[in-house]
Parts: C-alpha cells; structure tokens; sequence
C-alpha cells in the first residue's frame, strides 16, 4: 500500500461520519462513568483512630490520648462506591463519638454517621452505603487533677574526672498531673522517679561554673532547662516539670584535690576504762621521738599531712579540733594498738559549718529559703565519715605503735607492713 494510499483510507475512517462518531465517543465516555460510579466494592480497613468528642470539662475516658484519640484503634469494613472506597486509607479516616448526654460508661455501636473523612474531596455521606464494626466499650469516668510525690533519686553515671558527686536539691517535688481518676489515684499511691545522668555534664561546664561561683570547691551546678521533663506512665509522654521549687534544681560537686593541713596533729593516749587497772596513764606514755614531737606539753605528729574527699571550708573548720588517738591494747595483747582521727566538740564544728556554707551559698543564690540547711548538716557528716590522713607522696598515713619500757612508740610505715589500720567510722 502507497503513502496515497495510507492517507486516503485513514480520512475515510476518521473523517468520514465524524459528528456520528464524536457522539458515540460522548455515549461511551458517559456510560463508562455512570457504570464506574455504580460498581459497589466492599473492604475492610484495619488500625482506625478513634475520636471522642463533647466531653464534659470534668469528664474523660479511659485510654483517651491527650490528642483526643483512643489508644486503641479499630477495624472497619466498609461497603460503597469503588472509586471512593479503592481509595480510603486508615490515615484518611476517623471514627467520631460523641460524649453528649452520656454521664456513665456506655456500649458504642459504630456505622457510616461516626465515619469522617480528613479529606474533604471525599464524600462519605454519598459515597457510604455501610460501615461494620466491632462495637466499643466507652470506659467513661472523672477527669482530676491532683499533685503527685516526685523523688529525684541519685544520679547515674559518672561526674567529669576531678569531680565529685555529693548532692541534689530540692529532692522531693509536686507534680500536677491531670488524667482518668483511677490513673491519677494509682500514680499517686505509685509516685514518680526522676533521675539525672551525670555522664551528661561535662569538664568544661563545672570548670565555668566554679570560676563564676569565686573558685570554691563545692560547685553548684543548675539543671538545664530540658532536663526537667517527667515521664508520665498511662500516657507514655513527657511532661515538663510544673512544681515552683523545679526553677531551682540543681547539683552539688566537689572538686577533687589534696588538700594540706599545714599544722602538726596533736596526738593523745585513749586508755579503756576495762584495762585501767593496768594500762593507765600513770603507767605509760607517749614517746617523743620522731615523728612524734614534744610542744609546749603536747604531744604533736611532725608530719606534713594532707587530707582527700572534704572540702576546704571543711577542713578550715574542724582542723584546729582534730587529735589523732591511740588506743591502748588490752594487757593480754598488747601488739594490738590502734589509732582514729577524732573530732572535738562536732556540734559546734557542725554549726560553725553550716553558717559558713549558708554564707558562701547566698552569695550565689540570692535566696537564704532556696538554701539546704538539712543537706548541709549531711554533708558535714559524711565529710567527717570519709575524711582520711594522706602524706606527700599521696600514700595514705600508716602508723605502727609498740610498747618499749612503758613508752608508747610511734612510728610510719609503709601500708604493705603496718601492723595498725585507721578505725573505720
């Protein structure tokens, strides 16, 4: 077949009767809709959320997301038009009911009136001839707001090297959290835990903050603002912390560092009123030979001594009441001599503590109600219970006493062969 040929009869079939073809084209395209719009599928669509609408302000249900959806979701199977139903998805689709006039629980029943369409180019009134559903059980109860004990409980992790933990205040918190009744009585009976990471402060933080605090040793460190935040179990989010007091959580740090005592502890005999008959002052005494030392009637250690894990206001407290204790064995075993470190008259020591630290921390607070005077009492004492003797090779102090014509002989040795260990407070 020739190009004429070709081009003749492609006019004849395309050209020829063209006003009867152009409208057997229109009948086919308008059949073909009308035929599209009245094919009826049905399917079933999992995982849709479900809505709760018109609560009353003093009302909530149980499960109910602060979103206003359920937390659980539902399956549909659902009959209509096949262009509109081929193309509904779960994301697409709510299911509404409504809380009007319901004052207890109730037995939802589900069907194209509770379905909503989140998008608008759909028509579900028109395009919907039916939903199926399970029904839903609407747990209906009361809304209450009420204040929950919050514990700050001790950090995990570990704080930057040079740096010890000590302390967090305020401890304690009221959180007020709003919910389902039987949710809020049971968090409240439960109370909430919130604990902080110390692996999330760093070096350089503590460093700024105890120049900014005038270089003391024990630093104070505020809790960043998105720390404060509280898990909230039956909703599974977070929620930030509502108390008044949260504005001023913080931690506290000590600096590490060995600190001198730049004095010769005094150095005493204790003898147990058991032995007295025998081991008594009268009998015995120290022996001033080196590193023991006679001053003004006094017998004194001549050692440079240092002291760990106590601050130095700590130590510029209590320095001038410290002795060093030796007590006399039993006579039937007279090797056995042990020493202490003891704390003279500790309640004025405690007090004088505790006014000089509420002195240097208002400084920095501003706020003498914002100070921990019960935290600081606690302080004093753990100080006093970890505070340890070391010499300047940073080697803990190690004594050995023996008893030699009824002179007490004091001498220093190394921790591998002492026969004499610290008491433990």
């Amino acid at each position: 077949m020739d190009l004429e040929t070709m081009i003749k009869f492609l006019s004849q079939l395309f050209i020829r009767h063209w006003p009867r073809k152009v409208v057997s084209l229109g009948f086919a395209i308008i059949i073909w809709i009308l035929v599209g719009q009245s094919v009826t599928i049905t399917r079933t669509l999992t995982n849709v959320p479900v809505r709760i609408v018109d609560l009353h302000p003093d009302q909530t249900v149980l499960g109910l997301q602060k979103s206003g959806f359920l937390n659980k979701k539902v399956s549909l199977t659902i009959t209509g038009n096949k262009n509109t139903v081929q193309d509904l998805r779960p994301s697409n689709l709510e299911v509404v009911i409504s809380a009007a006039n319901h004052t207890e629980s109730w037995i939802a029943t589900i069907d194209k009136h509770n379905l909503v369409s989140v998008d608008h180019e759909i028509n579900i009134r028109k395009d919907i001839h039916s939903v199926d559903a399970n029904d839903i059980f609407v747990r209906l109860t009361q809304y209450v707001t009420e204040d929950i004990l919050l514990t700050i409980t001790k950090p995990i992790g570990s704080p930057p090297k040079g740096y010890e933990y000590l302390d967090v205040w305020p401890k304690y918190l009221n959180q007020k959290v709003s919910g389902p009744k039987e949710y809020i009585n049971a968090l409240k009976e439960q109370g909430l835990e919130l604990t902080f990471n110390l692996n999330k402060i760093s070096f350089e933080e503590l460093e700024r903050n105890r120049i900014a605090q005038g270089s003391h040793d024990e630093i104070i460190f505020p809790i960043p603002k998105e720390w404060k935040k509280i898990l909230i179990p039956f909703e599974n989010t977070f929620m930030d912390l509502n108390d008044p007091q949260a504005d001023f959580l913080r931690l506290l740090f000590l600096k590490r560092e060995c600190i001198p005592l730049n004095l010769n502890l005094p150095v005493f005999l204790f003898f147990p009123v058991t032995f007295i008959q025998t081991m008594n002052p009268l009998e015995y005494s120290l022996d001033p030979v080196p590193p023991i030392i006679l001053n003004h009637g006094i017998h004194q250690i001549n050692i440079p001594l240092y002291v760990k894990d106590v601050s130095r206001q700590f130590l510029d407290v209590v320095k001038n009441n410290m002795v060093l204790t030796i007590v006399m064995p039993s006579p039937q075993d007279p090797s056995s001599i042990n020493w202490a470190i003891e704390f003279l008259d500790e309640k004025t020591l405690e007090n004088t503590f505790l006014q000089t630290i509420i002195a240097q921390e208002h400084g920095i607070l501003h706020d003498i109600a914002l100070i921990d005077e019960a935290g600081i009492r606690h302080r004093f004492r753990e100080y006093l219970r970890k505070l340890a003797l070391f010499t300047a090779d940073g080697e803990p102090l190690n004594l050995i006493a023996e008893i030699k014509n009824n002179k007490v002989v004091i001498q220093t040795k190394t921790k591998e062969t002492t026969k004499l260990y610290k008491k433990e407070w």
